[in-house]
């Protein structure tokens, strides 16, 4: 692989904004994408025949299609490498690369490095979360837009913010309307309570026509949005699944599906990442795994990363009045998440905890004489599965802490960042020569 000046890890809109920002700047860059095409999950291609009848977001079509032009501009100064999986830093300093398609492990030595790997979605673990049937909101969001196509049968949306709303419209222009979407927040109720978040919001016009289109959408369908509404427990029974929601009020109430999604946010990506300074190399995160905002402000904060690694390398770069947009994007997301804001209930002995290892909360329990997030990892084996800790850390950390046993969930994966950070077969392993 030829030594680019810069390596970008990951190729949804942060990635590629801040590979053709540097290209415009005249930097030779390796763009690296785990999948077969760009995109990321916002963009995430459809490959089924013709066009995806499934709606797109004018103003996210128009971005994408501003950096694909950007892309065939940039010419040879960006070298695009697809199913190619970043694995870490080894000893050397040589950022190393999983070449998927080609069998083999290969490494390079940027003079910078930005990391644009996007969020995390995040599940609350409850009775049946790891049950056939339950997916999150964004797993199911990109397997419609693959596929063009809903998932058969009744569908029940729960979870809290933007993500499950739009999910829910989504459903509906695919002919398969949920049967209710549930918030686990009173936005409704904050709004009056918080006047000045609820301006925040509203001060988004974009935004604002997203969730009108949505709420018309889902009002042609007919389609309950209840709010103060938590999914308690999901079962098994004949024809699917029956969910046991609780309202904040204590009420209950049953909903028998097919299929249920979940989301409970999103958090950054940042599991085992290098830090903003490896072995001499400037490290430089954009999009959200910096810092959550949204597809507009992935957009633009792949702009400020290119700026800053321009910067690291000497190169002038004129102020666009990029930390503004942020700004407005960070006022957006911050107005959001606090008025869907609900408490989180803390989960019955027998919730799977650890779906890698099967561990439940009673297995948590049960380690009584372990004080530490390295304690638990080697006694109780949680975060020593596939994962390595990705998606139980924080729901460990938070449950350990119950028990005055409190650490950074960062640290279930232990003090120091260890590669191969995903999982690589041993004949790559094999072929990788050192260079």
């Amino acid at each position: 692989m030829t030594e680019p000046d810069v390596l970008v890890i990951g190729g949804g809109p942060a990635g590629v904004a801040a590979a053709t920002e540097l290209a415009a700047l005249g930097q030779r860059v390796v763009l690296v994408e785990q999948r077969d095409r760009l995109g990321g999950a916002i963009h995430r291609a459809y490959v089924g025949p013709g066009v995806n009848p499934l709606p797109v977001v004018a103003r996210h079509r128009r971005h994408w299609a501003t950096l694909a032009t950007r892309l065939v501009q940039a010419g040879d100064r960006i070298r695009t490498h697809y199913e190619t999986v970043f694995l870490g830093v080894d000893g050397g300093g040589r950022f190393l690369l999983d070449d998927r398609a080609g069998g083999r492990v290969v490494s390079v030595r940027p003079k910078a490095v930005v990391l644009a790997v996007g969020a995390m979605e995040v599940v609350m673990p409850r009775p049946g979360w790891e049950l056939p049937g339950v997916t999150t909101a964004g797993g199911l969001q990109v397997q419609m837009k693959e596929t063009g196509c809903a998932p058969q049968g009744p569908v029940l949306v729960a979870g809290t913010g933007p993500l499950p709303f739009a999910l829910a419209a989504q459903l509906a222009a695919a002919g398969n309307p949920p049967v209710a979407v549930l918030e686990r927040g009173q936005p409704a109720r904050a709004a009056w309570q918080y006047p000045q978040l609820a301006r925040d919001g509203l001060r988004s016009v974009a935004n604002i026509k997203d969730a009108i289109g949505y709420g018309v959408r889902l009002l042609r369908a007919g389609v309950p949005y209840l709010q103060g509404w938590a999914v308690m427990a999901v079962a098994e029974v004949p024809e699917g699944l029956l969910v046991t929601c609780q309202h904040v009020d204590g009420r209950t109430q049953q909903h028998r599906v097919r299929h249920l999604a979940l989301h409970d946010g999103l958090v950054p990506q940042s599991h085992g990442l290098p830090t903003q300074e490896t072995a001499g190399v400037p490290v430089v995160r954009a999009g959200d795994c910096r810092e959550v905002l949204g597809a507009d402000g992935a957009f633009s904060d792949g702009q400020r990363a290119a700026h800053t690694v321009a910067r690291e390398l000497g190169i002038p770069v004129a102020d666009r009045g990029l930390e503004g947009l942020l700004a407005a994007a960070r006022r957006t997301q911050h107005a959001m998440a606090t008025l869907c804001a609900a408490p989180v209930s803390s989960p019955a002995v027998d919730t799977v905890i650890c779906r890698c290892e099967g561990l439940r909360r009673v297995d948590l329990d049960a380690l009584q004489g372990a004080h530490s997030a390295r304690e638990i990892r080697l006694v109780g084996r949680f975060g020593m599965g596939v994962c390595q800790g990705r998606f139980c850390a924080a729901h460990v950390a938070r449950l350990a802490a119950e028990s005055s046993v409190n650490f950074d969930p960062a640290d279930l994966a232990g003090g120091v960042p260890r590669w191969p950070l995903r999982p690589v077969s041993v004949s790559a392993l094999a072929a990788f020569n050192g260079d």
